[in-house]
């Protein structure tokens, strides 16, 4: 990839597509390489965009339809907004944009019809963040084969390629932790992390929460505390500059029955409580595997959203570097166990290099 302008194309449908762009957008801005991040939702027509806040109500509120869902996963011409595709095209084309880092097959039929408009070669790196096929580029089998597929946990392979983050910060070593777990359930909160709070709660873990909607906060009890993304904020919105941003956090505290929103001063506070955690719980999304192994977190692992999700929990596991909750629960919910997955994990970590790095080290030697 050239040290150009770097297109990010990026999806707010799933979290897992788009804090990864964005941690590459941070990562890439700080050392001199100008990046724009492009949201898929916003070439869709409005009423599309719309609806999909009452699909991730849906699928929140009972995840045998958001398996259903995905199974049903098919391309996006459809929903598509013919005029806005365009506009990006000439965007592209005018800036002579020949760089792209995609987080999401459904990119592709877009940068085929770029590829017809331009005559300069083109870089396109379809960046692979789970052991497996997710649907968005399942539904395209027999055009990212054209591609070159960047494989961060590549299923024939022992160990991970590669991480993104924000920066090149170590991880925190265990001991120095707060040892307390992070317990979510991805970007659209899905899955089977709201049924063990109560039960780690019981265990007397100290849980971080990061709740889909803030009615979920239970009263304080001086122990477990309750993150969220603000309700106001979308993916596809973009600041005052014109610029995509990371989800705003904020902590919540409910006393009394009053629930209070105390907004975090930015993304990289709401990170310092990922890389403080002794594990993330959490159904093994793609990001979530990104995340263990950036900041060297042991990840206990749900029940998984989809095929892609099954092959990234074996994959995990295998490689020493997570486990399943049932067996975690099997062997007493042993924090020795997650200290020798830690050991793992910073094991692994050190022998890898940010894909940033990996990516621009020829054109940027300053930095590796």
């Amino acid at each position: 990839m050239n040290s150009s302008k770097v297109a990010l194309l990026a999806s707010g449908n799933s979290l897992g597509a788009y804090i990864p762009a964005m941690h590459l957008h941070m990562y890439l801005h700080d050392r001199g390489i100008q990046t724009d991040v492009h949201v898929l939702e916003n070439l869709y027509h409005e009423e599309v965009r719309n609806k999909i806040r009452s699909t991730k109500r849906a699928f929140h509120a009972d995840f045998s339809v958001a398996r259903m869902g995905h199974k049903l996963a098919k391309p996006i011409d459809n929903s598509l907004n013919e005029e806005a595709v365009l506009k990006l095209l000439d965007v592209w084309k005018e800036a002579e944009v020949t760089s792209f880092a995609v987080f999401t097959g459904f990119w592709l039929p877009i940068l085929e019809r770029y590829k017809t408009i331009v005559m300069e070669p083109l870089d396109i790196r379809l960046i692979r963040l789970d052991a497996w096929d997710t649907p968005s580029f399942k539904v395209h089998k027999q055009l990212y084969p054209n591609y070159e597929n960047v494989w961060l946990y590549d299923p024939s392979e022992l160990s991970p390629s590669s991480y993104i983050a924000s920066d090149e910060t170590e991880p925190l070593p265990y001991e120095q932790r707060s040892g307390r777990l992070l317990i979510h359930g991805g970007g659209w909160g899905i899955g089977t992390y709201a049924g063990t709070i109560s039960e780690l709660n019981q265990l007397g873990y100290c849980l971080d929460v990061i709740v889909y909607d803030p009615t979920e906060v239970e009263e304080d009890d001086g122990v477990t505390r309750y993150f969220g993304t603000v309700a106001s904020w979308d993916p596809w919105n973009r600041d005052t500059q014109g610029h995509h941003t990371f989800p705003p956090m904020a902590r919540y505290v409910r006393e009394g029955g009053a629930l209070q929103e105390y907004p975090l001063r930015d993304y990289a506070a709401f990170t310092n409580v990922i890389r403080n955690c002794a594990a993330i719980i959490s159904k093994p999304g793609g990001a979530t595997l990104n995340d263990s192994l950036s900041y060297g977190i042991p990840f206990v692992m749900l029940e998984p959203f989809g095929d892609h999700e099954l092959h990234n929990s074996t994959y995990w596991e295998t490689r020493g570097l997570g486990i399943r909750f049932a067996e975690w629960k099997a062997r007493n919910c042993s924090e020795h166990l997650l200290e020798e997955i830690c050991r793992r994990l910073l094991e692994q970590r050190s022998k890898i290099n940010h894909f940033g790095r990996n990516t621009y080290a020829a054109e940027n030697s300053s930095y590796v």
